[in-house]
């Protein structure tokens, strides 16, 4: 079906670029363990964008100060948790990048944001238990306390939670 409404065009093009930046995101994750600010910054602002022309389309004022709390309801818990995890454990857990980006897809989502954090928690856990498994089948007892060790990107797991959420709502 070929969008005829601009608010489709637009909405279309939104989700393309969005969906664009959080792959080019999660590949920088994967790479180099970070999410860069900017590309963070250009994710919010797309967001606020898209947020703020719905709001104006159809004259909803309450859309656009529901994606001005988005952040909040999406990087909230996010910043609890990591704030918690290093004050009882001492250490950094869960990074402010991720952190940053839970907060920034809050402007694209309002009040749903509220499930992107809870939808990467599983979709990550269930990768990391995919792959201990293989890791008890296939490695030396050795190289398997190493890769439980390691860090893992969490970008991409906020990148699939999101595109979940932009397809289901």
């Amino acid at each position: 079906m070929i969008p005829t409404q601009p608010i489709e065009i637009i909405h279309l093009t939104t989700v393309a670029l969005l969906t664009g930046l959080l792959l080019w995101l999660s590949y920088i994750d994967i790479r180099e363990r970070r999410l860069p600010n900017k590309l963070v910054l250009v994710v919010a602002g797309i967001g606020l964008a898209y947020s703020a022309t719905l709001s104006f389309y159809f004259s909803q004022p309450s859309l656009l100060k529901q994606s001005l709390l988005g952040p909040l309801y999406s990087g909230g818990p996010a910043l609890a948790l990591a704030l918690g995890y290093l004050f009882i454990r001492g250490k950094e857990g869960f990074g402010m990048g991720d952190v940053k980006l839970l907060a920034a897809l809050g402007f694209f989502f309002g009040p749903i944001g509220l499930w992107l954090l809870p939808i990467a928690c599983v979709a990550a856990a269930l990768v990391q238990i995919s792959c201990l498994i293989v890791a008890k089948l296939s490695l030396p007892s050795g190289k398997r306390q190493k890769a439980r060790r390691q860090a893992f990107a969490f970008g991409p797991y906020i990148a699939f939670a999101a595109l979940l959420l932009a397809i289901i709502f």
